[in-house]
């Protein structure tokens, strides 16, 4: 009598195993869950803080680049200037927003960067969310 013991093997507790409700947030580590298993449509976009932080003004010399911090940002272009992503670490540079446009930009703090291809200091303007 007493209570017995049960040795768990890699694979032994398998999803139909495991009782209805019982993996709980409690359970769950912090950074376990992959985007990969976030259904599509599954976050709505009022659960994304959304405000906007203070405009920040970057002045990119002529022929110069300046790195945009890790964030997402609305960018307003000087004339001159563009906004280029490099997908292989600082090799290739692609246009992402051409010389004075504006649109949406995603940073991971070393990937994209403004390019001034003028032949005077400019300013832009980048609206990050906050």
């Amino acid at each position: 009598m007493g209570v017995k013991r049960y040795h768990l093997e890699a694979g032994v507790v398998s999803t139909g195993k495991i009782a209805d409700s019982a993996v709980t947030t409690a359970k769950i580590a912090d950074d376990a869950v992959t985007n990969a298993k976030i259904a599509a449509n599954a976050i709505k976009s009022e659960q994304i803080n959304k405000a906007f932080d203070s405009e920040i003004t970057v002045t990119v010399d002529a022929g110069a680049t300046s790195t945009i911090s890790a964030g997402i940002y609305l960018v307003s272009l000087g004339a001159n200037t563009s906004v280029e992503y490099t997908p292989d670490g600082g090799t290739t540079w692609r246009t992402l927003i051409a010389a004075g446009g504006g649109g949406v930009v995603i940073s991971d703090g070393s990937s994209v960067r403004l390019n001034n291809g003028g032949t005077a200091a400019e300013d832009s303007y980048l609206l990050p969310l906050a």
